[in-house]
């Protein structure tokens, strides 16, 4: 059996842009599917899974590892967003096409799980409004979910003043208001802050306790990151924007987070993230997968983090399930303690309705974020 092509969809859906990978092979009926969505990028992802096309065609679908390193050291450039997450976009595809092949989970194929069930996360989404946070998260909690996440910083500059740190603070009370003391929330700053900012914050929000603060510098900022380390008493999370084990070095070895977040659609796929769970666990930290995109990252993702003895939590998305349900013909779902099963059936447990993506292609989506002088923020 032989990889034949490589194709490339990309859709627009209720939240971003998604782009998958399907992998095709010389056996009729055999492929696979991957998810390699990196919203604003779809152009930029549809050249470079065909630049990655030539350095696989006619390898062996089942030989991942060989697959991933061709792709990985063959084209000279390294790293990146659009280059890492197409190869973790074919990389899926092809544990994909090897569990149906083997009639195995991928789970099973990484070894088997550690837990049957995961528990998952809410996104809440950004805002500054205390209510809208509250009504979020009463959605959130009715669904079954113990834990939120919420953005709760305006377009903030490098230095901000008492009215800014109020609003955070009073959306970080009204959350811990409704999700009372059995339940969690978690924040996520996007990167947006400079060290002294987000130090500042911390303080200000810490009698909220939240599980943890997520990225609350700039990914590449690891001087700034290693500030917040030694001011923060709420445990640090990131990695969402970073590829491959090399990118995480940093952070495991200087001791800069408690918690790492790859995305296995943007980090090197489930090859990649396999080996990063396992680095978690060598350095003490939780290894919480980013997942909030469409409904067949949401089943890698799981896969991963059943088998994971660092595994934490799994960010989960919550909403829009009816068009997921259109893309994917398995949609996972919160139960009503917070967590979801592992999913079942060979490679990913799924299949993707290929005419849907083509019906629905990407529209140019921009993330816009902008301060109160008009100047441009960070999204």
């Amino acid at each position: 059996m032989k990889i034949s092509a490589l194709r490339c969809h990309t859709i627009h859906s209720p939240v971003t842009d998604w782009a998958f990978v399907k992998v095709e092979t010389d056996e009729p009926g055999v492929y696979g599917w991957g998810e390699c969505s990196l919203p604003t990028k779809p152009r930029g992802l549809h050249g470079a899974v065909a630049d990655l096309e030539k350095l696989v065609l006619g390898a062996n679908p089942l030989e991942t590892e060989w697959c991933w390193q061709r792709m990985y050291r063959h084209g000279y450039w390294r790293g990146g967003p659009i280059l890492t997450s197409a190869i973790s976009g074919v990389d899926v595809a092809l544990w994909d096409i090897r569990g149906k092949v083997l009639r195995h989970s991928v789970c099973e194929m990484l070894g088997g799980p550690v837990r049957r069930r995961m528990k998952l996360y809410a996104n809440l989404g950004l805002s500054t409004s205390p209510d809208e946070f509250r009504s979020r998260a009463q959605e959130a909690l009715a669904l079954g979910y113990k834990v939120v996440k919420i953005y709760p910083l305006p377009a903030v500059g490098p230095v901000e003043g008492l009215a800014t740190m109020r609003r955070i603070v009073a959306c970080c009370e009204a959350v811990r208001e409704e999700v009372g003391v059995e339940r969690d929330f978690a924040l996520d700053f996007h990167g947006r802050c400079t060290a002294g900012l987000a130090v500042q914050i911390e303080a200000a929000v810490r009698h909220t306790n939240p599980l943890w603060i997520e990225e609350p510098v700039a990914s590449e900022s690891a001087d700034s990151l290693l500030r917040c380390a030694e001011k923060f008493v709420t445990p640090i999370a990131g990695g969402e924007r970073l590829f491959t084990r090399w990118d995480f070095r940093t952070l495991l070895q200087k001791e800069l987070v408690s918690i790492i977040q790859p995305d296995v659609s943007n980090a090197g796929g489930i090859t990649e993230m396999w080996k990063l769970a396992s680095l978690a666990e060598m350095y003490g930290v939780a290894f919480n997968p980013h997942n909030p995109n469409s409904p067949l990252q949401c089943l890698a993702s799981p896969h991963l983090a059943a088998h994971a003895q660092a595994f934490g939590m799994l960010e989960h998305r919550h909403e829009h399930h009816d068009f997921m349900a259109r893309i994917c013909s398995v949609v996972p779902k919160v139960d009503a303690d917070g967590y979801c099963a592992l999913p079942s059936g060979p490679g990913l447990g799924a299949e993707i309705d290929e005419e849907f993506l083509r019906a629905n292609p990407s529209k140019d989506w921009i993330p816009e974020s902008f301060r109160a002088d008009g100047s441009i923020g960070d999204w």
